[in-house]
């Protein structure tokens, strides 16, 4: 029998019974007190599963690991990030690495309602309706959906997940991303980034964080987009630079819907360059989800259906789902 360790902080993930799918194949082995272990210590306690199972606060896997496993040959991870989690080498020296792959609707929504808020310009409306000045800006183009030019920056999961969303309005859509492959036929692929924001009214970013993304929606790019464009990015802060875009929605000329920014680690959203304006919207990094239940009444949690589905897989030799490689692994945040 494989032994699965379970190296997480979150509660939920460390109670034994949420584990009964996969008790025919694994002996369970709890590794929550990892806070109190030394690298040594946690790389005999790492060598010592064939899986290990990670949550949002999870330590780094030592690098040294792959200069020996042990038993491990997986990690599976129940969120999206790895890249904290799992240096490349560890991959390229043989670890296995899943995470939630195409689980990416609530996103994907998000990304449509912030979208569709900014073209009507709901907020600004809203305040004019209850007698607050006009502070709606000129857009110069219809406002609709229909024939205009989206772009998508990313066409990874959440990117094919919009532009399934989009096609109802009938949009013409457009993406750039250098990577992407089996794209459909009635979407228009730009050879730029350039390319993207000189012939779009709409921008909507879903790429990953690295070396060439960082910064890379600048004030040359967002100086392409005409009068009331828009630009909406639930990917990471630091795609965009977000003291441009302030300038281009301070002087009413873009407007902005940001799930993310740059600086959220010091939760500092009313400091963000486009938080004074009336053509911006904020949403916390949480446009992907809900409140929550009201208190008392949240279901139990329960393990992601796909970390199931995969120790299940990889306990019978089967392939695995959203398996990250070592060629995917620089497209990842």
């Amino acid at each position: 029998m494989q032994r699965l360790g379970i190296l997480a902080a979150d509660s939920h993930l460390r109670d034994r019974a949420l584990w009964a799918a996969v008790a025919d194949h694994y002996e369970w082995c709890d590794l929550g007190d990892w806070r109190q272990w030394d690298e040594a210590r946690l790389l005999e306690k790492l060598r010592s599963v064939d899986v290990v199972v990670t949550g949002r606060s999870s330590p780094t896997l030592p690098l040294a690991l792959a200069e020996d496993f042990g038993r491990l040959r997986l990690l599976c991870h129940c969120h999206g990030t790895i890249r904290h989690l799992a240096d490349k080498r560890l991959i390229e020296a043989g670890l296995r690495v899943t995470n939630w792959g195409d689980a990416v609707a609530g996103v994907a929504e998000g990304a449509m309602a912030m979208l569709l808020c900014m073209l009507k310009q709901l907020v600004t409306l809203n305040a004019f309706a209850k007698g607050q000045p006009d502070q709606r800006i000129h857009q110069a183009y219809p406002c609709t959906l229909e024939g205009r030019d989206v772009g998508l920056y990313g066409f990874g999961p959440i990117g094919r997940h919009m532009a399934r969303m989009l096609e109802g309005f009938r949009p013409r859509i457009s993406i750039y991303d250098p990577f992407a492959r089996d794209v459909p036929a009635h979407i228009r692929v730009c050879s730029t980034l350039k390319e993207l924001f000189s012939t779009c009214q709409i921008i909507s970013v879903h790429c990953g964080l690295n070396d060439q993304t960082r910064g890379s929606v600048s004030a040359e790019m967002l100086a392409l987009l005409p009068q009331g464009g828009i630009v909406v990015n639930t990917a990471r802060g630091d795609i965009v630079d977000e003291a441009a875009l302030g300038r281009e929605v301070a002087a009413g000329r873009l407007l902005a819907a940001l799930d993310v920014i740059a600086d959220e680690k010091k939760w500092d959203w009313k400091g963000s360059p486009v938080a004074p304006y009336p053509g911006s919207i904020l949403t916390l990094h949480g446009i992907g989800g809900g409140k929550g239940y009201p208190p008392g009444m949240a279901p139990k949690p329960q393990v992601p259906a796909f970390v199931i589905k995969n120790l299940l897989a990889f306990a019978q030799q089967q392939p695995l789902i959203n398996e990250v490689t070592a060629e995917a692994y620089d497209l990842k945040t």
